[in-house]
């Protein structure tokens, strides 16, 4: 049973996928195109190469349409729920659920953090291109790099992911903006590797990732970065 996106209650069969908690009636459904299950399928595969196995890799993903795309981790069911945007065309839900899926494999509804979302989008686009998208994929890295514009790196760097329903505008753009340079700095591989340092209590590490990184890229990372690990 799916949840209402803006109520959080639980939609029962008897429902219809109309959640009867919200003066909108929010409509969901599970996703049945096979192509898009496939693509799903290709995308856990592809995240799981780049970024490493995590160790709940048995739950099963579940995909729906929903008000917003979403990855939810069910603990009482042991599942995780990827809610795509209904009304999407088919390119779009693909690279809804690119994004998606990286955070169900890294994120693992645990984790709300720039670090996360740059990979998402970086993920995201970077599948599109090995599936045959390239068209598409072009189109979404130049609207990145325009909506980066109205969303200076500062914004990125101290936004409390936590506290947000809806992120800064341009958010989305500045983060695959700084992940293209960042990306250009390392190489994909190490930058993979961003994914998975850790603090303490679970948050990025972003300056113990730093630190393993070449002597001769940490002043160019840092200099991307304001300058400023802390700020991270």
């Amino acid at each position: 049973m799916p949840r209402c996106q803006q109520t959080f209650q639980r939609i029962s069969p008897a429902d219809n996928g109309t959640c009867p908690h919200c003066s909108d009636a929010e409509t969901y459904a599970a996703v049945r195109d096979t192509e898009l299950l496939q693509y799903a399928r290709l995308a856990e595969a592809a995240a799981i190469q780049d970024f490493g196995r995590p160790h709940d890799v048995s739950r099963s993903t579940f995909l729906l349409l929903g008000l917003r795309p979403e990855c939810v981790l069910e603990p009482v069911d042991r599942r995780y729920d990827i809610y795509l945007q209904q009304k999407s065309d088919a390119l779009q839900l693909r690279l809804q659920i690119g994004h998606e899926v990286f955070h169900r494999i890294c994120s693992q509804g645990r984790i709300f953090h720039w670090t996360h979302e740059m990979l998402a989008c970086l993920f995201s686009v970077r599948l599109l291109r090995q599936q045959g998208f390239e068209g598409y994929a072009a189109q979404c890295a130049r609207e990145y790099q325009k909506e980066a514009e109205s969303c200076p790196p500062a914004t990125l760097f101290t936004t409390d992911l936590w506290m947000l329903s809806a992120y800064p505008p341009g958010f989305y753009g500045r983060a695959y903006a700084m992940g293209a340079e960042l990306k250009s700095t390392v190489g994909w591989h190490a930058l993979c590797h961003l994914a998975r340092f850790r603090a303490e209590r679970g948050a990025p590490d972003v300056p113990g990732w730093i630190d393993s990184l070449p002597e001769h890229q940490k002043e160019s990372v840092q200099r991307l970065l304001v300058g400023d690990a802390d700020r991270t």
